[in-house]
């Protein structure tokens, strides 16, 4: 494949989802590329495939291409801190303002650890959590169905302080089980932020956190007005990665929103 083509199918990826590939990130879809095309040129038996056509002309093709161009690095409570503050402060002002009930998306929920961590923890507080978990990746959402997951799902030390809630459901090999009437607890669906087609209403708390860096500026402020306006209730949350916080220009942030701190820890809320 030559480096025009690459270009092209690169401009595909962004044109489909908004992201826009880091060169490091490039790399490694130029792998998936030339293995894929070897798969399809031996199961269809097609000599020299041009594969930006094969792509062009099979649409499930692009769906398995954007499956294995995106980053879906993930795991338990990740970035402890701001399920700290989930457990002391946001989470019980919720519970006592909608009678023992949240909404709770997970807007890039890649294989499903965020979405748990934060369904665990309202179970362990007694609160009701209605949980929609979205990817624009089909094969993690299939992960996040199952619900079993590596012990390398984990970390010895970010989240360290909420592992017990993970404790009821560990297997001898260190890999963790979730039960159906768990699995059964996420509602999950195919979401493409850059297009935003029917999507959760009446969220209370959002996570969409690391995903914001691979957008363009203009694009970062088109989900966020969406998803602000049409998806967050008032008074509601919105938490991005505390690494993303300062990538998000003051421009772009809607007029409904607030930046709010609790020590070194920043997060957003929609003013009522």
């Amino acid at each position: 494949m030559n480096s025009e083509d690459f270009s092209v199918i690169v401009d595909l990826i962004t044109l489909s989802t908004g992201i826009i590939p880091r060169d490091s990130h490039k790399t490694g879809i130029y792998n998936y590329i030339q293995k894929r095309s070897s798969e399809i040129e031996k199961t269809d038996g097609i000599e020299h495939l041009d594969y930006l056509n094969y792509l062009k002309l099979n649409k499930d093709e692009m769906v398995n291409l954007i499956n294995n161009a995106t980053v879906n690095e993930t795991y338990f409570f990740r970035e402890e801190a701001q399920f700290e503050i989930l457990r002391n402060k946001v989470l019980p002002e919720l519970n006592l303002r909608n009678n023992g009930q949240v909404n709770i998306w997970s807007a890039a929920a890649s294989s499903g650890e965020e979405i748990y961590s934060l369904y665990l923890l309202a179970k362990s507080m007694n609160i009701k959590a209605e949980c929609f978990a979205s990817d624009i990746n089909t094969h993690v959402l299939e992960i996040c169905e199952k619900g079993f997951y590596r012990k390398n799902s984990i970390r010895s030390v970010d989240g360290s302080c909420f592992h017990f809630l993970l404790e009821p459901y560990k297997k001898e090999d260190g890999s963790f089980e979730l039960p159906k009437e768990i699995t059964s607890q996420i509602t999950r669906k195919r979401i493409n932020l850059s297009k935003m087609i029917d999507y959760p209403l009446n969220q209370d708390i959002i996570f969409i956190r690391n995903v914001f860096i691979y957008f363009s500026l203009e694009m970062k402020k088109q989900i966020l007005q969406k998803i602000v306006s049409e998806c967050l209730n008032d008074g509601g949350y919105l938490f991005v990665s505390m690494n993303e916080v300062a990538s998000i220009d003051s421009s772009i942030i809607p007029k409904e929103l607030e930046k709010c701190s609790d020590g070194n820890i920043f997060y957003f809320h929609k003013r009522k």
